[in-house]
């Protein structure tokens, strides 16, 4: 039976030493042995500080993570600038490098489109959504396209007017800024900002909403779209017959009967020959309604 003074300090230990040891190997044994300070005159002894960086794991973030450990993010790479994320010189290694979940094959117009989940940081005016890059069969970047919010527009608007050319446009929609690219009536880069329906205090970063797509300077397939729906045709009734014209006026008599008062209507059944004469006074009484 070992003494109280020696077991304590050793179960300290020991609840220090396996974690530190479980990330260290084997070789840190004798490190960790050597830096322990045992006195036999107190009932305490000195542990090494363990580095916090040692005890930190990321968090298993999809299906195969404990054999393939990812550390970065689903949302990719923090504190990212917009400059570095909206650029036409990326490649897909680059995207798959940079978020670990990655959404793919989604094709359009002869492109392959690549989309991940984007935030840029917490500034104010830092984005959050979902960004899509399109690659041609040359693995060029012909598209960029983003859907989300944001609590200032200002960079994102300045970022798409300088870098890439984008021009104020008049739109028919309260509240909305539009910026585009255009070739007569072809629009080839576009943004859109607009207030969200719901602000609330406490989401200063949801503020507005964004769409913007951005194709290179040298593009020849304009954006498509998306047109005002078309108003209601009313359909024209056809030309009628003789015969239906017929039958419209016998309906229209018989409309015009229906609509006599109830007055008439009780005269009609009760005429005044078949009324005896005593009640004949009741029924030219004014107070009467037939």
């Amino acid at each position: 039976m070992f003494s109280r003074i020696l077991g304590v300090p050793l179960l300290l230990g020991a609840a220090v030493a396996v974690p530190y040891l479980a990330t260290n190997g084997p070789e840190g044994v004798t490190s960790f042995w050597n830096s322990l300070d045992f006195s036999s005159a107190t009932d305490s002894f000195t542990i090494p500080e363990i580095p916090k960086s040692r005890l930190t794991n990321s968090a298993p973030q999809g299906p195969g993570n404990e054999i393939y450990p990812v550390a970065t993010p689903l949302e990719g790479t923090p504190s990212v600038s917009l400059e570095e994320v909206f650029r036409f010189d990326v490649t897909k290694e680059w995207v798959y490098q940079r978020w670990a979940r990655k959404s793919t094959a989604l094709s359009e117009l002869g492109l392959y489109g690549v989309r991940v989940p984007l935030v840029t940081g917490t500034q104010i005016y830092d984005l959050a959504g979902s960004l899509t890059y399109f690659f041609d069969t040359a693995g060029k970047v012909q598209r960029i396209s983003f859907k989300g919010n944001t609590g200032d527009t200002t960079k994102i608007v300045m970022l798409a007017v300088q870098r890439y050319g984008l021009q104020p446009q008049a739109s028919s929609i309260v509240g909305e800024q539009l910026f585009e690219i255009r070739r007569g009536s072809d629009v080839f880069s576009q943004l859109r900002t607009r207030p969200s329906s719901v602000l609330w205090s406490s989401s200063p970063h949801d503020s507005f909403v964004l769409e913007m797509d951005l194709q290179r300077s040298e593009a020849t397939t304009p954006l498509a779209v998306k047109l005002p729906p078309l108003p209601e045709v009313k359909k024209q009734q056809p030309p009628a017959s003789n015969a239906t014209a017929k039958q419209s006026a016998e309906e229209d008599v018989e409309a015009e009967a229906s609509a006599k008062s109830f007055g008439e209507k009780f005269k009609d059944y009760f005429p005044r020959s078949r009324v005896p004469r005593e009640q004949v006074k009741n029924l030219e009484k004014r107070d009467r309604y037939w």
